[in-house]
């Protein structure tokens, strides 16, 4: 998140190239619920504050992933 990948910072492409690394690993998806978006952007600032990632990163493990995760077998 901190690196801005994209240059006018489009949230939702954001969050389109990071789900689709997610769902390659098989982890899932990040969904932010609406009824956690306040709490969301105010780690998400704290974060682009301090460099500490440890409290957005038990947010979004805790309340934005959602999924399975699956065993993908990659033939040679």
């Amino acid at each position: 998140m901190r690196a801005q990948l994209f240059y006018d910072g489009n949230k939702r492409l954001a969050m389109l190239a990071g789900n689709k690394i997610m769902i390659s690993e098989g982890q899932g998806i990040i969904s932010v619920k609406q009824k956690d978006i306040k709490k969301f952007y105010k780690l998400l600032i704290e974060f682009y504050e301090t460099n500490n990632t440890s409290a957005i990163k038990q947010f979004l493990y805790n309340n934005c992933i959602d999924g399975m995760n699956l065993m993908i077998r990659r033939y040679v």
